[in-house]
């Protein structure tokens, strides 16, 4: 599932919903049939390390704070793994992989690492239908009961009941019929205290499912939470009731804990003293939230936050903060504009594919790289990142639509729409006139809001820009009323297979603004299909992509290189950095 937009790959911290997105991630599969030909790691390659750092690196000292910068007016709302779609932001799954640790952990090379995972190894059998997944005994919750295939069933329940379209409020689940789960699951059992089998409906491609589906799970601790084990429903609201208080989360089984939260201030973890795996250097770690760009890059200059970022529009000032490094990099990420089908007043409207291509033809991407993000971005050309290329089909290296604002008046002239007042209007009255939402508080997004504003006027589309905290704008997705577009949010694949499942098919768990296409479903589905080799996987998702570029159920926007600060005398950030998943590990941070 997309969810895990962990980005501390060193990109740029943009405010990414999948995903978290919590270890997050957009997992699709290639199924297989009985000769399982499993994705080579090639096509799991890392995104690219970070550059900007010397390579010698001092000893490991122990003790102290680190502070690590949020956006601008963005919060953490949400500290528990299984997340629904209003929470499910890369940073609330930053907090909870603080906590909590997956079945598996993928390498910044795509690959397993289990010396990191609670699983200690997967097998299946050749048709891919029948996977048994084996728990590493040496892992412990904090209150010294160990992991184990009961803390795992316990989590396949949750999920499984809060994926259903009637779950109470707030769910249902972000990652619903994301890698398969749970639809394409027949059942999910404990064979032993250590040993999980999961037998699915059909044979899928082994790569597809550990990566989309199992490694979307981290087991929560049935002992301590399973308050209503009779009744799932009650269950689901008590843990949801509990989802942001910070002083539930008092069993843990990752490097950290939570010890306070103060909203729109600060999130502090101590480090698990029990903690199985590699225990963190520091004492104490905190989120800062930020009231605006200019506080946190004061903030670094005073060193009251020793890692954090540079806004695009000051990268010309980056020698001015001389008690930090600069590192770029890209992670596997997209950037997008998100458009409500579901508006009961634009949606119709924007179900209309001309509309569309037009206001994609209205963005100019090469003078948002150039002028808003100093040369140093690639453009949006679908649903799959430009760079890092692996899974990029061909002729989408570059976008489909160019930017025509001319030719783009014309096409919404040719089907219908006639310009009045400088607004195109059609036969029934209907205006092409929407309020666009983007996150408040960023400088770099305000200005590109405004050009945005300006070359869809050109074109005769009328919009309202209207600045949201970042928090807002996810409350708002599943309420079709309150929105009509949404920008200045970016899609993290968090190291799964990009097949678009759970953003664009008609059931997706991510699917909240209701893009509806039955070709779109075929294509996804065909991505999932058995394959004889990686290369006919690739085909079947080359399809998907160029029919996804093409169709717009959201607009394309460019992916601006991360720019990252961290302070001189704080090491192994970049060392431990995953721009393959977008991990954060600070248990391997120190000062020195």
């Amino acid at each position: 599932m997309v969810h895990f937009n962990g980005k501390h790959s060193f990109a740029k911290r943009r405010n990414d919903a999948h995903s978290t997105t919590a270890s997050a991630r957009v997992v699709s599969r290639f199924r297989k049939s009985a000769a399982v030909v499993v994705a080579s790691a090639v096509l799991l390659a890392s995104q690219g390390a970070a550059t900007g750092f010397a390579a010698a690196t001092p000893a490991v000292h122990h003790g102290g704070t680190i502070v690590d910068a949020l956006p601008p007016l963005v919060d953490i709302n949400w500290y528990m793994p299984l997340r629904p779609v209003a929470y499910n932001s890369l940073y609330d799954a930053w907090a909870s992989s603080l906590m909590y640790k997956g079945l598996f952990h993928i390498d910044p090379n795509g690959q397993i690492n289990y010396k990191r995972s609670i699983a200690s190894s997967v097998r299946w059998n050749p048709q891919g239908t029948v996977y048994t997944v084996t728990i590493n005994p040496k892992w412990h919750w904090s209150n010294g009961a160990p992991v184990t295939a009961s803390d795992v069933i316990f989590t396949w329940k949750l999920i499984q009941a809060a994926s259903a379209a009637n779950a109470p409020a707030p769910w249902p689940y972000s990652g619903a019929d994301t890698g398969g789960v749970p639809t394409d699951i027949k059942s999910f059992t404990a064979l032993n205290p250590h040993t999980v089998r999961v037998v699915l409906k059909g044979p899928v491609n082994q790569m597809w499912f550990l990566y989309n589906g199992l490694a979307d799970f981290m087991p929560l601790p049935e002992k301590a939470w399973n308050k209503y084990p009779q009744n799932v429903d009650k269950e689901l609201a008590y843990l949801a009731s509990n989802g942001n208080n910070a002083s539930f989360f008092n069993v843990v089984d990752g490097p950290f804990r939570i010890v306070s939260a103060v909203q729109n201030q600060a999130w502090t973890f101590v480090p698990n003293s029990r903690y199985d795996g590699h225990k963190p250097n520091i004492n104490q770690f905190v989120f800062t939230g930020e009231t605006s760009d200019a506080a946190e890059v004061n903030a670094l200059k005073t060193g009251a936050v020793q890692v954090g970022y540079l806004p695009d529009y000051m990268y010309s000032s980056r020698s001015q903060l001389t008690n930090d490094r600069l590192f770029t990099s890209y992670s596997f990420t997209i950037d997008r504009s998100i458009l409500n089908f579901q508006s009961p007043t634009v949606g119709a409207i924007l179900r209309q594919l001309p509309v569309r291509e037009a206001l994609q033809m209205g963005i100019d991407q090469s003078s948002i790289i150039k002028d808003l993000y100093n040369g140093l971005g690639v453009p949006g050309t679908g649903p799959v990142p430009l760079h890092p290329s692996t899974f990029l089909a061909p002729g989408l290296n570059k976008p489909l639509y160019a930017f025509n604002p001319a030719a783009g008046k014309k096409l919404l002239e040719k089907n219908g729409w006639h310009e009045v007042n400088g607004v195109m209007v059609n036969s029934h009255g209907q205006s092409l006139s929407f309020s666009v939402q983007y996150p408040a508080g960023n400088t770099t997004t305000q200005a590109m809001v405004q050009l945005l504003q300006q070359d869809w006027a050109s074109e005769g589309i009328q919009v309202k820009l209207s600045p949201v905290p970042f928090a807002t704008m996810l409350q708002y997705h599943h309420q079709p009323t309150k929105w009509n577009i949404q920008t200045g949010l970016g899609w993290s694949y968090g190291g799964t297979y990009p097949t678009g499942g759970g953003m664009y098919s008609s059931t997706g768990g991510y699917n909240f603004y209701g893009y509806k296409n039955a070709t779109m479903d075929k294509l996804i589905a065909a991505t999932h299909q058995p394959r004889a080799t990686t290369t006919q996987s690739q085909q079947a998702l080359n399809a998907y992509e160029l029919f996804t570029a093409k169709q717009l159920p959201n607009l394309w926007m460019p992916v601006p290189m991360g720019l990252g600060e961290v302070a001189r005398n704080v090491h192994g950030v970049v060392r431990s950095a995953n721009p393959f998943t977008n991990a954060l590990s600070p248990q391997y941070w120190w000062i020195n």
